[in-house]
């Protein structure tokens, strides 16, 4: 009896091991198909955007993501590990008649694995990422130019103050199709596309639709985009290593070797501010506008400091958009008491993805939450410019508002192609006037002199960085070679961008 029970425990027991390494297979293959499945259908990024998020120190993050992913994922797989169970307990006790079946469904499932390989990966991107890191670049030994080593000066001494507005995930697209955005008969942004018309806009359309500048590789997130818009270059830290994502703002350094805005206007005497809804610490934002121009961060902490919210008070990343431009309203009347010019940069977080906060003050006009978020912004930033021109500041004061990237959730451009989303950009109270402003292609990175030259200084050469000051009559580099070249080449590892600017 003793001897039956050892032998049937012997022919058990690599069974049950096969069993349960086939049923870690099912259950790895089940994650990865919920998770790939959810985020295609969720996201449109490309796989560089997503592995700077999740190495990116995550301090200040927003919290529904995970929540989302939990809800999108677990249901499936555990529908998923159930009949994995019902087919072992099915098949478990079946003689040798079964063997051969058995046999089939460990093929089945060792298929099904190597497709849910496959399919991630495709989802991810991940291939196409792989291609794009071949290679090296020598666009900054050919191109780059140094601001240290360009004359950048006021004559005639009206450099005015800088307002600049960064709208989270702010498109063209978001017009309607008539007006040159791509909603079938809704223009989700009216105030908006008032201002763009009503001032100056950069367009890569013509003068009667709505059109904006396009993200380039190493911009298509925040930080990427609040770096490539004052530097003159995207966001291209390597992916591991001492100078890489993990270490931003560790040691108080961020692309040390930069000049950038911040460092050209506080060289000007100007007092420099930097206001967020959320960690500021997220992505290093805090250490980069610290290290590059000592700009006083006020973020979710310093709100609650101030006493704008309750200690504990914390909805989507921090605080939402309509007690972030009270704070900014507060904080510019401060600004503009100083004897110093100023620089007042912020950044808004309700149409951050997925699918918005929509706060107290939006309306329930449209069928998705993400439609009134958008809706609402854009009468906050409307109401706000409004407010602004009945402000002493104002006839002296640059006003900057454009995206900060294109959305990363599928929601409302869905159909709509990467390089056909467009940002949007609109400047008022610009010193200047361009040459032309219709038709034109550019990228954010053309941003970078043309803010100094709307805000009233002269440029020697009109370039900085990889940057082109489109109120001039200079071709960008995308005019010149393409979006094409200039993406595949930005994407490339650089030398001259490791010894030159990570310090």
């Amino acid at each position: 009896m003793k001897k039956d029970v050892e032998l049937m425990q012997k022919r058990l027991a690599p069974r049950l091991i096969l069993t349960v390494l086939l049923g870690v297979l099912w259950l790895l293959a089940a994650i990865l198909l919920a998770l790939s499945v959810w985020y295609r259908a969720t996201f449109n990024m490309t796989f560089d955007d997503l592995l700077f998020t999740l190495l990116s120190p995550l301090g200040g993050t927003g919290g529904s993501t995970v929540s989302q992913i939990l809800s999108a994922v677990v249901p499936p797989v555990l529908v998923l590990m159930l009949l994995y169970v019902a087919v072992v307990v099915a098949l478990w006790k079946q003689t040798r008649i079964r063997f051969i079946l058995r046999r089939v469904c460990a093929g089945v499932l060792a298929v099904a694995f190597v497709f849910t390989v496959v399919f991630t990966l495709d989802s991810f991107k991940i291939p196409q990422w792989i291609k794009s890191q071949g290679g090296t670049t020598e666009i900054y030994e050919e191109y780059y130019i140094d601001p240290s080593d360009v004359e950048i000066t006021d004559e005639d001494g009206n450099a005015q103050n800088l307002i600049y507005i960064y709208l989270e995930s702010m498109e063209t697209t978001y017009v309607s199709k008539e007006g040159g955005g791509a909603q079938e008969k809704i223009n989700y942004i009216p105030h908006l596309t008032d201002l763009a018309f009503a001032n100056i806009s950069f367009s890569d359309s013509s003068p009667y639709h709505i059109g904006g500048f396009h993200s380039i590789a190493g911009t298509s997130w925040t930080m990427g985009a609040l770096m490539g818009t004052t530097s003159g270059v995207p966001f291209s830290l390597s992916v591991f290593g001492q100078n890489s994502h993990n270490s931003l703002g560790k040691n108080g350094k961020f692309v040390n070797g930069l000049t950038n805005l911040g460092d050209i206007l506080e060289e000007k005497g100007y007092n420099q501010e930097f206001l967020c809804g959320s960690n500021a610490s997220f992505a290093g934002r805090d250490t980069y506008f610290t290290v590059h121009g000592n700009y006083e961060i006020f973020d979710y902490y310093t709100a609650i400091e101030e006493g704008y919210i309750e200690n504990g008070y914390y909805v989507w990343w921090g605080y939402e958009d309509a007690i972030l431009f009270d704070i900014a309203r507060d904080e510019l009347t401060e600004l503009a008491a100083e004897d110093e010019p100023f620089n007042f940069t912020m950044l808004t977080v309700d149409t951050h993805h997925v699918g918005g906060y929509g706060c107290s003050e939006c309306g329930d006009e449209y069928d998705t939450n993400l439609e009134n978020v958008i809706a609402c912004t854009d009468r906050l930033v409307g109401e706000f410019i409004e407010w602004c021109k009945t402000q002493p500041f104002y006839e002296d004061t640059t006003i900057i508002i454009t995206g900060d990237h294109p959305r990363m959730d599928t929601q409302l451009v869905d159909d709509v192609s990467f390089y056909d989303r467009t940002i949007y950009n609109c400047f008022i109270n610009s010193v200047v006037t361009p040459v032309w402003a219709y038709n034109r292609d550019f990228t954010s990175l053309d941003l970078f002199p043309t803010i100094l030259s709307a805000m009233g200084f002269e440029i020697d050469g009109e370039r900085l960085g990889l940057g082109t000051n489109i109120f001039s009559e200079l071709p960008t580099l995308m005019e010149k070679y393409g979006y094409d070249w200039l993406e595949s080449e930005l994407s490339k590892y650089s030398y001259y961008y490791e010894e030159n600017f990570v310090k």
